[in-house]
């Protein structure tokens, strides 16, 4: 009897086939709890770790003491060194002066955060994304516990720190248990985006640094003279990707630390979740309220 010579053409196909089988049968899984993951993620719209925290703008005296005495206790107490990042002052020049007097903002708020416990205040400033990309500038946050965006113009930080070294290390910090602050523009800059009319159409008017990646920022509301937009939020969510939106009241303050929410100041924060039913989609912590979002 005659022996057949195997083909190694048919033969080296059948493997490829068997092999590809394996691939995908190994890949099945881990593309379920990839997406699985990311389902999750989207309900986890709070810091993992550290601390975030919100400040709705026109913040009176008293409440400016109880914003700067957190961020220090937040940071770690004294020693810690607190970052300023002033980018959203439009009128500050391109980059402070190196030695001698400093811009008097500068001064002021240097000295408010020193008033109040922290000896180790610096201010990162620079008006150019390219700087912003850079090792040398960006060092400093490596070693920061703490990060204060000051209100002013939301857009002036969308366009020097989004995607840059800045703002990977802004993130990195947070996530080794440090504290991000901002107030009015600064909060927003925090979110994913800035909402608002445009000109007379409310939708998107920018992009946060995603700080935190799944909230959408926004400041200023103050029922008493008729600013209230979280109907507006709302309404934005019902044509567009659901995201978590948060309206602060002017003078009030939230802080956020891992999922413990706290409302400090004179007013409220209205926390607009699209993805739950119609009757739960709006909680308003008052000023004194804590919350577990958890629970």
């Amino acid at each position: 009897m005659a022996c057949r010579i195997p083909d190694t053409r048919e033969k080296r196909s059948k493997m490829q086939i068997k092999c590809w089988i394996v691939i995908l049968l190994l890949m099945t899984p881990l593309t379920v709890a990839q997406n699985t993951k990311s389902s999750s993620d989207l309900k986890t719209w709070w810091p993992r770790s550290g601390s975030v925290m919100l400040c709705g703008g026109a913040v009176s005296d008293e409440t400016a003491k109880m914003i700067e005495e957190r961020l220090v206790a937040l940071a770690g107490g004294p020693e810690a060194t607190i970052v300023i990042i002033p980018a959203a002052w439009d009128f500050l020049p391109a980059q402070l002066p190196t030695s001698g007097p400093q811009p008097a903002e500068i001064e002021s708020l240097r000295r408010q955060l020193e008033s109040h416990g922290a000896h180790h205040v610096v201010f990162l400033h620079t008006k150019d994304r390219k700087v912003a990309d850079t090792e040398e500038f960006a060092r400093v946050l490596r070693s920061a516990k703490g990060v204060f965006f000051p209100g002013g113009k939301p857009l002036l930080i969308e366009n020097t720190y989004r995607g840059t070294l800045v703002e990977r290390e802004l993130k990195a910090l947070l996530d080794r248990g440090g504290v991000i602050a901002g107030d009015s523009a600064g909060a927003l800059a925090i979110g994913v985006m800035e909402l608002g009319w445009n000109p007379n159409t409310y939708g998107k008017l920018g992009d946060g640094l995603g700080i935190l990646p799944h909230v959408i920022v926004s400041c200023h509301a103050n029922a008493a003279r008729g600013f209230v937009v979280t109907e507006q939020v709302l309404k934005y969510f019902s044509t567009n990707p659901p995201e978590i939106g948060i309206v602060i009241d002017e003078n009030t303050v939230l802080v956020l630390k891992g999922s413990t929410a706290e409302v400090f100041g004179e007013r409220s924060v209205a926390i607009l979740d699209p993805t739950k039913d119609q009757s739960k989609r709006l909680l308003r912590l008052t000023a004194g309220e804590r919350r577990d979002f958890t629970k």
